[in-house]
């Protein structure tokens, strides 16, 4: 198969892409905006109802505000105490920066946070649409309409549970596109705030370290020491600090992971889309009737319901879940084993779309809201079709997964007509992963062989990256 597009080999034959009319921007941007509101009414909704999750993260921090110490979980309702569901999944550090918001009222606190959400969408969709596509910056709206309706139903539930997935995934854009513009210091500094709010964001920091930018790393891990245990320790003091990451580290790291929920069945109901609850699934008489193991208030009518075609004992499929896990991580590794200043610009923003996206490979309880850390990957697919045009196998073979992935959301519908859980149980949205990675990595690989497979960025070049291209290209950057 010849490179694409086999007729640019000279960085000085690339055209610049056309600027969109000034009226096809006004639709696009209308259009976001019209989406976002409709996603906002449901937010809105849950707020006024006082629903999870929001509920979760403001009632934690309230906790804290009034008692001085972390959320114990329960109300007092006439008197007694109520079990309710929080936040022990997350670092301490999560419910002190939610006190910027807990001191005011529920609703209040809930209006500002939605707000604010709304703001830092756009924010992300800026940085998506003018640094990393290739495409003229002022076009961003128009480059990123169809990626948010490819996974417009995530994005949904990302504003209906008024989550911090679109916080995160803000965090990791800025960190990558301050970095291509040659800071040092703020990307880490960015990177180390997402990891202290979702932890999976680690993996970037292994991205950037296999790119050989130690100081980013180094001010990543200095930000997550200072802003988690050194702040929890001035916050907490010493002995309920050990106490909470004691807790922390055996019900997130201990019994929340992937072997730990396998062997306890737990968090296995079909809401759970990541890798080892699917398997558990698959190979194990595991019940996916809907079941909030996280909210004893929330309870639904016992029903057993299963997939499995065959039942293998727990402990082989536990640890065929964590050699699953650890077989693709080897691979991430190696794909991305080459330092930054041996890829080109296309390169790298593939490997760190692939690599925000491989997060929800391999977290342990992965939810329809988590899957809007696609939108790079389905953003960055779409961009390098268009400049590598559908003449090109790859273009088409990735034009039909971004098909395939909005597709799979339709499998909601089996809920509406057929009353069934059981196409989302079978892992309908975590096969959306590998088939998206795998055309990601087909196209890392040839950018690896030949540095122009994507012509360069017209509008952000990077000048680091030309020390990966031929010497006859890089003798006109």
């Amino acid at each position: 198969m010849s490179a694409a597009p086999e007729t640019i080999k000279d960085p000085q034959d690339v055209v610049a892409p056309p600027v969109a009319t000034p009226g096809l921007r006004t639709f696009c941007l209308t259009a976001l905006i019209a989406i976002l509101i409709g996603h906002a009414i449901f937010g809105l909704r849950s707020i006024g109802a006082r629903a999870a999750d929001f509920e979760y993260f403001y009632k934690a921090s309230h906790w804290l505000l009034e008692n001085g110490n972390l959320d114990g979980r329960y109300d007092i309702v006439d008197g007694h105490q109520v079990p309710r569901g929080g936040i022990e999944w997350y670092l301490p550090v999560v419910p002190r920066l939610y006190t910027i918001l807990s001191w005011m009222p529920h609703r209040v606190a809930g209006v500002i946070w939605l707000t604010f959400n709304i703001a830092v969408f756009f924010a992300m969709l800026q940085l998506l649409g003018r640094f990393m596509t290739g495409l003229p910056p002022q076009d961003w709206a128009v480059t990123q309409l169809v990626p948010v309706l490819a996974l417009s139903l995530f994005w949904h539930w990302e504003f209906r549970l008024n989550q911090i997935n679109n916080l995160t995934l803000l965090l990791l854009l800025a960190a990558f596109v301050q970095w291509q513009q040659g800071r040092r210091t703020l990307p880490g500094f960015w990177l180390g705030l997402a990891v202290l709010l979702k932890l999976t964001p680690g993996l970037l920091v292994v991205w950037f370290a296999l790119k050989r930018q130690f100081r980013i790393v180094l001010v990543a891990g200095a930000t997550v020491l200072l802003a988690g245990p050194v702040g929890d320790l001035i916050v907490f003091g010493p002995e309920m600090t050990r106490d909470a990451y004691q807790s922390w580290f055996q019900t997130a790291v201990v019994k929340g992971s992937h072997r730990g929920l396998v062997l306890n069945q737990r968090e296995m109901d079909w809401r759970n889309q990541a890798l080892g609850a699917v398997t558990s699934r698959l190979l194990h008489e595991t019940n996916y009737h809907t079941h909030f193991d996280n909210d004893p208030r929330i309870r639904y009518p016992d029903q057993k319901l299963y997939i499995n075609f065959a039942n293998l004992p727990l402990p082989v499929v536990a640890t065929l879940v964590l050699s699953i896990a650890g077989l693709s991580l080897l691979t991430l590794l190696w794909i991305a084993r080459r330092p930054a200043r041996a890829c080109p610009t296309w390169q790298l923003r593939l490997e760190y779309a692939l690599f925000i996206m491989a997060m929800l490979w391999f977290m342990p309880v992965m939810r329809r809201y988590h899957l809007v850390w696609m939108l790079p990957a389905v953003s960055v697919l779409l961009a390098c079709m268009h400049h590598v045009t559908l003449r090109d196998i790859w273009s088409r073979v990735a034009l039909a997964v971004i098909i395939i992935v909005a597709a799979t959301q339709a499998s909601i519908l089996t809920r509406t007509f057929f009353e069934t859980h059981a196409v989302e149980a079978s892992g309908a949205f975590l096969l959306a992963l590998p088939i998206v990675g795998v055309t990601l990595a087909w196209l890392i690989l040839r950018l690896q062989r030949d540095p122009l497979a994507v012509p360069l960025d017209q509008f952000h070049p990077n000048p680091a990256a030309l020390d990966a291209l031929p010497e006859p290209a890089r003798s006109h950057g």
